[in-house]
């Protein structure tokens, strides 16, 4: 389990009003809490603190870290994590499987107007997905602008910004991705390879709420705000 309960520290992180919601929140994880990065030659992150008490933190995988930015283009010159817009399979991933129901990214791929995946490009995966052909690997369409259908579980849809289901995400510049499924799912790795070849992410990935429940309208919208308003999104 990641943890439960809201970090004081973190709903400081925006600035503003409105706050991720907190039920369920069990994997809180910010560009903005530089504090929570560690970070090793060359700025590669090498784990990244979990802003919910007693949650769980992310540690880079065999394949490296991506590399931490306090301004970032895509971000509008605020802190991201940057993968390389190349082929790669540097990720951050949890020590075991957690089971969640609903996860937020803010992030961009590569240089935010690419209208195709380069490859099978991974946005969240479990730890068997890293090696192996898992049914629950979140991945671009080679060639394609949207997500790779098949190896999403059953039931999951995913939406742009609090917008309506979709399938296609390209292109994307920094933009809410909402990834929700009725039933649990495995989630360990942001980024990194998946079926053991180098495929993860390309670009900056700047926040990541995780919940074990699932939210109500309020409380997706809730998270949508917070997360658009925080990051500069229109």
């Amino acid at each position: 389990m990641l943890g439960l309960g809201l970090s004081v520290t973190g709903t400081a992180l925006q600035g503003g009003t409105t706050r991720p919601a907190s039920a369920g929140l069990i994997g809180w994880y910010s560009a903005k809490a530089a504090g929570t990065i560690t970070r090793g030659a060359g700025e590669e992150v090498t784990a990244v603190g979990n802003l919910v008490p007693g949650g769980a933190s992310l540690g880079k995988l065999s394949g490296g870290g991506p590399v931490y930015a306090a301004s970032e283009p895509l971000a509008g010159g605020r802190p991201a994590l940057v993968w390389p817009d190349a082929a790669n399979a540097s990720g951050l991933a949890l020590a075991a499987d957690a089971l969640v129901k609903e996860v937020f990214a803010v992030m961009a791929y590569a240089d935010g107007t690419r209208g195709a995946f380069d490859t099978y490009n991974t946005l969240i995966t479990d730890l068997a997905g890293l090696d192996a052909s898992s049914a629950n690997r979140v991945m671009g369409h080679e060639g394609n602008p949207g997500v790779f259908t098949p190896s999403l579980p059953p039931g999951m849809t995913i939406h742009l910004n609090g917008g309506a289901a979709t399938t296609t995400l390209l292109p994307l510049p920094l933009s809410v991705v909402h990834i929700k499924s009725a039933t649990p799912f495995a989630l360990a790795a942001i980024g990194g390879r998946n079926n053991g070849i180098n495929r993860a992410w390309r670009g900056p990935v700047c926040e990541v709420l995780a919940y074990s429940e699932t939210l109500d309208a309020e409380a997706a919208g809730r998270n949508v705000r917070y997360l658009k308003e925080g990051w500069g999104i229109g």
